[in-house]
């Protein structure tokens, strides 16, 4: 990486911002398997949107105050709620997916998004490669796919459900294609205007899946436990995440930035080794390594 004299360069800060984006997201799901096992995904859902959307008005309300939103053109607004919706609605279906079959499957599939992202964002909004970023990322995506479907492959199946796979790849798909739109917006939508959007995205979509998962007033204000407490961290941590996320997909590559944050299972997995003791298999390690690899390849 370059540095400037006295300052970052951009594709630097894009560069850091998604490596702390990896970070935050690898560490949260550790945080969430504690939570997870005492809060379903229907209360976890509820109390993510309870907690964020009073963030995402505050975005809007500062987007109203400081951006000149008459100069902002309509079609990069649409561009900006179609990404927001892609967001939030795929990670939506990608837990139906995990409801419906293995996360051994499910994780691997999803985790290919990030190649069609990087394929549209070159071919289509004209991004530039150089040769040891592009190795860098097929050998994070190939591994990141590798990875999930090793690690724990106890749960192997001869066959899955069909509704699982159908909802994994069409996770794939959205996340795939969405990002796209989210740099589009990024090009011309100042950062906070973005995440300003979510206010008019989030209510609907949340309150949908929700209504399909017939949530209850309980799922929303659950007992105080140790648990709840732990995944309204999640929640919390996991808006920052994607604010590191959207800042650096605003300043860099997106090509990059997708692959980069995409590993963030690593952490997961090393950190879940680490503090719960989940064993690790020597292909596991070997495929762990290959990303680290990817991933100093894709920041040259």
């Amino acid at each position: 990486m370059a540095l400037a004299t006295g300052k970052i360069t951009m594709l630097d800060a894009a560069t850091i911002l998604a490596l702390v984006s990896l970070t935050i997201y690898g560490l949260t799901q550790v945080l969430a398997k504690f939570a997870v096992g005492s809060v379903s995904a229907t209360s976890m859902v509820a109390l993510n949107f309870t907690v964020s959307i009073p963030i995402y008005v505050f975005f809007l309300i500062c987007t109203l105050l400081i951006v000149a939103t008459d100069g902002l053109r309509f079609e990069y607004i649409i561009y900006g709620l179609i990404g927001a919706a892609t967001a939030r609605g795929g990670y939506y279906i990608y837990l139906e997916a995990l409801e419906s079959g293995p996360v051994t499957m499910v994780g691997s599939i999803t985790a290919a998004f990030p190649a069609i992202t990087a394929a549209l964002t070159v071919t289509v909004l004209g991004e530039t490669l150089k040769l040891a970023n592009a190795v860098g990322i097929t050998v994070i995506i190939a591994s990141m796919v590798l990875l999930s479907f090793a690690h724990g492959r106890s749960t192997l199946k001869s066959s899955y459900p069909r509704s699982a796979i159908f909802l994994s790849i069409a996770t794939l798909l959205i996340w795939g294609f969405g990002g796209v739109f989210i740099k589009l917006a990024l090009r011309e939508l100042p950062l906070v205007a973005y995440l300003g959007l979510y206010p008019f995205i989030l209510p609907p979509i949340a309150f949908a899946y929700l209504r399909h998962k017939k949530a209850r007033r309980e799922d929303f204000f659950p007992k105080w436990t140790v648990p709840v407490i732990c995944a309204v961290m999640v929640a919390e941590l996991w808006q920052l995440g994607y604010f590191a996320e959207t800042a650096a997909v605003s300043e860099g590559v997106a090509a990059i930035v997708y692959p980069l944050i995409s590993a963030y299972p690593v952490v997961t997995i090393l950190a879940a080794h680490f503090f719960l003791k989940e064993q690790l298999s020597r292909r596991d390690w070997i495929l762990l390594a290959a990303v680290v690899v990817g991933i100093l390849l894709t920041t040259l």
